[in-house]
């Protein structure tokens, strides 16, 4: 008897302590999670620490640590013209954890350059927020003999596919617009890819390539220095930070602008509320006034938009540089 009462008292206890967790566990269930940002967010900067990318990925870093009152790190995943970066975004969560900054490639260029993608660019990739553009500068050695871009063009074309230019890569703007410049000016000119910016401008500077279309950016202390001579600039208009030189355009070349940008996205999935917030703290940090100035002496240009403005501007760039890469035949691979 006594043995059955120490059982069934065994059994209400058993029962109690599993009726304790269910209602523990529902009372966890209904705790709402806490509100985006909760933990460290990751920034990927496609390309390697010390560029514009980098520079641009760590101002936000800084600014949006102060902005949500959690920790921003930047990371760099540099390669295949923004593709390494863009493969480890799609393959994290879409939780708003994993950004990236990256130039036209991953968002634009790169669906027409490459064969095999390793994702889908308008499935895979949300834009976030517009950050800038970096204007591009035609430059040559000091030692070259043209003076103006007039001399320039009569310097080419006295020389048919003599002279060769530089680039980063191929697929970069500055090799894109080099082509639809050829392709505008009626000019043979060789085009010679390096792994990078620093080969490319190495080799202009000694002299084994002729010209270059380089980010402001990277061109202006060459400028300052003398080393490297300012032909045209690729926009619309002439620039803040080098207002004496012309833009191609005005010089010889009407109608030909070409204008790298910066773009913040993160994957495709990521809540709408999330990307709202980042692109309003994007746009407010891309236009503090200490921000600013750090930006201009680096030839950026700050450019804010909301998101579906800036997703309208992709869908220009797409028509745009699909149309300049078929004509030009330029391909790539990983």
């Amino acid at each position: 008897m006594k043995q059955g009462r120490r059982i069934a008292a065994a059994q209400r206890v058993i029962t109690g302590l599993f009726a304790l967790a269910a209602v523990s566990t529902s009372v966890q269930a209904q705790t709402p999670e806490a509100p985006w940002p909760n933990k460290v967010v990751r920034i990927i900067a496609t390309s390697p620490p010390g560029g514009s990318i980098d520079a641009l990925a760590r101002i936000l870093a800084e600014d949006f640590s102060k902005t949500f009152g959690q920790t921003f790190i930047v990371e760099n995943r540099n390669g295949a013209n923004g593709n390494v970066g863009g493969t480890a975004v799609v393959r994290a969560p879409a939780d708003g954890y994993t950004l990236f900054v990256t130039i036209p490639g991953v968002f634009s260029i790169n669906q027409f350059l490459y064969k095999d993608m390793p994702f889908d660019s308008e499935k895979d990739i949300a834009p976030v927020a517009l950050l800038g553009t970096a204007p591009l500068i035609l430059v040559v050695p000091s030692s070259a003999p043209p003076q103006t871009f007039a001399e320039f063009i009569t310097w080419v074309r006295a020389n048919p596919g003599k002279f060769a230019y530089s680039s980063q890569g191929v697929g970069n703007t500055g090799h894109l617009g080099m082509e639809l410049l050829k392709e505008m000016a009626k000019l043979d000119i060789i085009h010679v890819p390096y792994k990078g910016s620093a080969a490319a401008l190495n080799d202009l500077l000694a002299g084994n390539v002729q010209m270059s279309l380089m980010n402001a950016p990277g061109a202006l202390p060459y400028m300052q220095t003398g080393a490297l001579r300012a032909l045209g600039v690729a926009e619309s208009n002439r620039i803040a930070s080098a207002p004496t030189i012309p833009t191609i355009a005005e010089a010889g070349v009407p109608g030909f602008e070409v204008t790298p940008w910066y773009g913040l996205g993160t994957r495709k999935g990521v809540p709408p509320e999330i990307i709202a917030k980042l692109n309003a703290a994007a746009n407010a940090a891309m236009t503090r006034p200490d921000n600013v100035k750090r930006l201009t002496a680096a030839g950026i240009v700050s450019t804010p938009m909301t998101t579906p403005e800036f997703a309208a501007y992709i869908q220009t760039e797409n028509k745009k540089w699909g149309e300049i890469i078929k004509r030009s035949g330029a391909t790539a691979s990983d």
